[in-house]
């Protein structure tokens, strides 16, 4: 088969398209329904796992002593030994991620994909509703898969009661690459800066040029806006900090 006669034909086939050959699946998914639900089981299910596990063999005390110290660091230690109840247990910890994460996933998706929405609106070509650009959103987090299994090996090789930081949870991130520590006020904006962002981003693009009359270089802009504004707000507020 041709390069130019090749084609996407089924939701499997697609998973493994997107990393190779984005603007086929991008291009096929213009004219089926349904085939995102397949991208969406594989990210809830897999980003879940890596914090779900986080907590299940760190060394909670720890967690929760190194949380509080860098939350009140001015705190006595009977303010500390108080709050290490709001903390709970670590089963308490994993089953939170378990469902709080897809929740969160769920929410960003949604608001991504009314911002795509919004800014295709206006455009001829443009006949998607907002369904359609929320279920885009899950194969532009395809790329994650690959932290979030890393993520996995990496957890899976630690020890019952290891003091490790959350950092394993984002091996892609340059608070992870870098090994900077959670005291640092860089911390969470390096945890931000991750590289499976840019692919992200790209996709994003790709679906615009397949689906709307915008140009390479719009496509980008608007794929990248998202993204760069968390940035900015997150290296201002550090800055401040």
């Amino acid at each position: 088969m041709s390069e130019n006669n090749y084609a996407v034909t089924n939701p499997i086939q697609a998973c493994n398209d997107v990393f190779i050959r984005p603007s086929d699946v991008f291009k096929a998914l213009s004219l089926k329904d349904n085939w995102s639900w397949i991208p969406f089981i594989l990210v809830i299910v897999i980003s879940a796992l890596p914090a779900y596990l986080y907590f299940g063999v760190v060394d909670y005390d720890w967690y929760i002593g190194t949380q509080l110290a860098l939350s009140m660091p001015d705190a006595s230690p009977a303010e500390l030994e108080n709050m290490r109840s709001v903390y709970g247990t670590g089963e308490n910890a994993a089953g939170f991620a378990l469902f709080g994460a897809p929740a969160y996933l769920i929410v960003v998706s949604a608001v991504l994909g009314l911002y795509y929405t919004l800014v295709t609106r206006n455009d001829e070509k443009s006949i998607h509703s907002f369904f359609d650009w929320y279920g885009a959103q899950w194969w532009f987090m395809m790329p994650t898969l690959i932290a979030s299994v890393i993520s996995l090996g990496l957890i899976l090789l630690i020890d019952p009661g290891a003091q490790v930081s959350q950092s394993v949870l984002s091996p892609t991130s340059l608070s992870y690459i870098l090994t900077v520590e959670p005291s640092s006020k860089w911390f969470n904006f390096m945890s931000y800066l991750r590289l499976e962002t840019i692919w992200t981003i790209y996709l994003g693009a790709v679906c615009l040029q397949q689906w709307t009359n915008f140009s390479s270089k719009k496509s980008i802009v608007f794929a990248a806006i998202p993204s760069v504004s968390i940035l900015t707000i997150s290296f201002l507020w550090t800055l401040n900090q």
